[in-house]
């Protein structure tokens, strides 16, 4: 969205707009469902809840354990770490430099979008391609994940068999295709 907004801005045509399964309220919605349950100025209670989310798309360790394993360390770089640790021996095949870089940009792109707020609306259509299996995040966004109050063109909603995590898989990534390659046409 944002990328499309500065492109329109330096006056270079946007064609097509995709989005899967958010919005900058879906984000804002997430971030700030975890800002309410931190200590306000507490980098690293943030930067725990982060690592945790993280942890457990590859893992099945529990919340509270790796809360447990992970606020006491001193800083960012020792979670990561800590993160990159526990991640390895489930996921042999990444590379730990990889999971190093993934784990400390997730924590900073969530730390970023929470801050995010659209400056101008965005000139066309969009495409927005939502799961199915709503969540939590979700509820009270709208089909639309509130994308009308920040375009002035169209905004179409595909719902794909799936969640967040699992709409890009299998049957999804047919209907996804699909979707896009008849926009396109």
């Amino acid at each position: 969205f944002e990328m499309c907004s500065q492109l329109q801005a330096a006056k270079c045509p946007v064609e097509y707009l995709f989005l899967f399964d958010g919005s900058h309220s879906y984000v804002a919605a997430y971030t700030q469902s975890y800002r309410a349950k931190l200590t306000p100025g507490k980098e690293s209670e943030a930067e725990t809840e982060a690592l945790c989310a993280f942890i457990q798309q590859f893992t099945g360790i529990e919340y509270n354990k790796l809360l447990e394993t992970l606020l006491p360390l001193s800083d960012l770089e020792a979670r990561v770490n800590k993160a990159v640790n526990l991640i390895t021996p489930s996921h042999k095949n990444v590379s730990q430099d990889m999971l190093h870089f993934a784990a400390s940009t997730f924590y900073h792109k969530l730390k970023a979008a929470d801050r995010y707020v659209p400056t101008s609306k965005y000139h066309g259509n969009v495409t927005l391609l939502r799961a199915k299996a709503s969540s939590e995040y979700s509820d009270g966004l709208g089909s639309d994940y509130k994308l009308h109050e920040v375009c002035d063109g169209k905004v179409s909603v595909h719902v794909i068999e799936g969640d967040h995590r699992t709409f890009l898989e299998g049957e999804g990534v047919e209907s996804i295709s699909g979707i896009i390659h008849s926009s396109l046409a």
